[in-house]
């Protein structure tokens, strides 16, 4: 559960808006729904206060006036009601409710990804029995965001008698601010990650006799830099600082004799192109683009260097995916890439044709800056 404050008092002014509603309540409702006053941070107070006494007014409104309801009052609250109201995620004691069947609480917080966005999460309580109906979530920027209020609480109220609401079963899908994450996004990602795994370095030796070739494994690990400009919600263009190591045991190619270890470092700086899909939770995302090869040192015998000698020649190609999870101000993640390139190679200036390909695991943590305004 989020860690939220204890709800303080409420503004005098919001007590004397909800009690001049209730006034004009119809006093022949079915229904009486208790609303307990919402938890959550201090910042998000103001709109879940606008929040609250547009509730008020969808609930008097929905079905015909069939709904009537009551607001708690805490400051009236018996000795057993935990100071500041009970959590949003328990039901409220009926010594708070009154005679009422249902209860509504809830609580806000601020969007982690969005300072200007909030989130209010709603909880539908059947009082016999302590029994939750139902939750759902709205994210609320500001007074225009309300308009979708109508909608929303169709939803909640159709849990107390779902048999009277199954025409809403075919209304249009509500918008993307009532039943889900909102599509918003930053100018800007930053991360940084680390993996490992193993390359394959392929050499054709010539057109004398292209069939002799060999193929070397090497094992090898990276630690990477990446910043991404987001250009859509869903697409992003993202450039690399890959640094990168490859090893493998040498034989000499004349007597097999183990001739040690070759070791090689260089710089990969990819540019990819970058689709996202955003759930509430997990974020996913394929990724193609090219890369510079940039050979740093290479350690060894002089058998291994005088045979593994190389130098960049044409960009190199990469793909894969990543899928991340939601922890803190941003996303950990776990990514898995091929590459491929090729005339990176060469034994000698005879210009032999060599390439290799690597494939490597990486687990690393992103984070957003500089929030565009939320699409929905």
């Amino acid at each position: 559960m989020r860690n939220l404050k204890r709800a303080g008092k409420k503004p005098l002014i919001i007590s004397i808006i909800a009690l001049s509603l209730l006034i004009s309540a119809p006093l022949s409702a079915q229904t009486i729904i208790a609303l307990h006053p919402f938890m959550g941070q201090e910042e998000a107070d103001r709109v879940s206060s606008q929040f609250f006494l547009r509730m008020i007014q969808e609930i008097r409104a929905a079905d015909g006036g069939n709904y009537s309801p009551y607001i708690i009052n805490l400051d009236l609250a018996p000795p057993d009601v935990p100071e500041g109201g009970f959590p949003p995620w328990i039901c409220p004691s009926p010594s708070i409710t009154g005679n009422s069947s249902h209860a509504i609480t809830g609580e806000a917080v601020i969007d982690p990804d969005d300072p200007d966005l909030f989130r209010i999460r709603v909880y539908l309580w059947q009082m016999a029995g302590a029994r939750l109906l139902g939750s759902d979530e709205m994210n609320v920027g500001g007074p225009e965001d309300l308009e979708n209020m109508n909608l929303f609480m169709q939803v909640i109220l159709s849990w107390i008698n779902p048999e009277d609401y199954r025409e809403y079963i075919i209304l249009p899908p509500l918008p993307v601010s009532v039943t889900g994450p909102t599509l918003q996004h930053n100018w800007l990602y930053v991360g940084i990650r680390g993996g490992g795994g193993y390359s394959r370095w392929t050499y054709d030796y010539g057109t004398e006799n292209p069939i002799d070739s060999n193929v070397t494994a090497f094992l090898g690990g990276n630690i990477s830099l990446q910043a991404a400009v987001g250009i859509f919600p869903f697409f992003r263009i993202q450039g690399e600082a890959n640094l990168f190591a490859d090893i493998a045991p040498v034989r000499n190619q004349l007597t097999g004799v183990p001739d040690g270890n070759y070791f090689a470092l260089a710089l990969k700086t990819p540019l990819l192109l970058k689709f996202v899909w955003h759930g509430e939770q997990i974020r996913t995302s394929i990724f193609a683009g090219a890369y510079a090869h940039w050979p740093l040192m290479q350690r060894g015998s002089e058998t291994a260097l005088g045979f593994f000698k190389y130098r960049a020649d044409i960009p190199g190609f990469v793909g894969g995916m990543n899928i991340g999870w939601r922890l803190g101000p941003g996303t950990l993640f776990a990514d898995l890439r091929i590459d491929y390139d090729g005339r990176w190679y060469h034994r000698n200036d005879r210009g032999e044709l060599h390439y290799t390909n690597s494939v490597r695991l990486n687990v690393g943590y992103e984070m957003g800056f500089f929030p565009k305004p939320p699409r929905n």
